[in-house]
């Protein structure tokens, strides 16, 4: 459910994006981040009439990918990186808008792609990042080890906003969103509980999903289930909590940079 909330929570920001600078082409790269299906967090661009553009560095998650789409009955072109999106295929200026998803903390080097996403946008980017103010963060390293916090897994905001300041790029936006009325425990459910000593009650919430009772957002993408945004849409009410409360508690945070000298 909490990837599932997560997608309705982007769609707000992408339809004011949308508005705001008239997004006719879409790059998502890298395009593996924090989402419960690979590949479906830039569905709703092409839903609403973008061209999209998906990198990833594995090919076995893109042929994934491109079934996902196929089975939508919706269009993206596909492209292999090699793992360092150091030189994407694309022409300057090229998008109006590249973004990414909790997908710079991954083990690449960051300033690659964000050097190439400055190379390849006209209008705005778009970058989400994870909360590590959150009052759960210390409860994930505990859970998960090192391997949750890992140096290669930070980005610092700080960093983030002077790498793209140095780019030639001004924030015009910044805040956390993301925030459900529960924890963010970087992991399912039902290995929180397994972690926790719970084993049984993990077994009978996995045995719920394989016959059928999770909550999937290809439902709704599909037409499926059309009431599902509104359904999601009850868990929101925090979204609009002041910033000291969303500081601690939302799950990821997000920044939005147009260029100093548009193409």
């Amino acid at each position: 459910m909490g990837t599932t909330y997560e997608r309705f929570v982007l769609h707000a920001y992408f339809r004011r994006i949308r508005n705001l600078y008239g997004i006719r082409t879409v790059l998502e790269a890298p395009a593996f981040g924090m989402t419960g299906i690979s590949g479906i967090n830039s569905v709703w661009w092409a839903r609403h009439g973008a061209e999209v553009t998906l990198v990833d560095q594995n090919r076995e998650r893109l042929n994934l990918i491109k079934r996902v789409w196929h089975e939508l009955s919706l269009k993206a072109h596909v492209v292999y990186d090699p793992g360092t999106y150091s030189s994407l295929p694309f022409d300057n200026g090229a998008f109006d808008l590249s973004w990414n998803f909790a997908a710079l903390n991954l083990g690449f080097k960051p300033e690659f792609v964000l050097r190439e996403l400055t190379r390849v946008t006209r209008k705005v980017i778009f970058v989400c990042l994870p909360n590590r103010l959150s009052l759960f963060t210390p409860i994930g390293k505990l859970l998960l080890g090192d391997r949750s916090l890992s140096k290669d897994r930070k980005l610092a905001s700080v960093d983030l906003e002077a790498f793209m300041k140095a780019s030639g790029w001004n924030l015009r936006e910044k805040g956390f969103f993301d925030a459900p009325p529960w924890p963010d425990i970087a992991m399912s459910k039902e290995d929180l509980f397994r972690r926790i000593g719970l084993k049984r009650y993990a077994k009978d919430l996995e045995k719920g999903i394989t016959e059928g009772q999770g909550i999937c957002i290809l439902d709704y993408y599909s037409g499926r289930n059309k009431k599902m945004e509104q359904e999601m849409g009850r868990y929101g009410f925090l979204e609009n909590s002041p910033g000291w409360v969303k500081t601690i508690w939302a799950h990821h945070r997000y920044f939005v940079f147009s260029p100093r000298h548009p193409l």
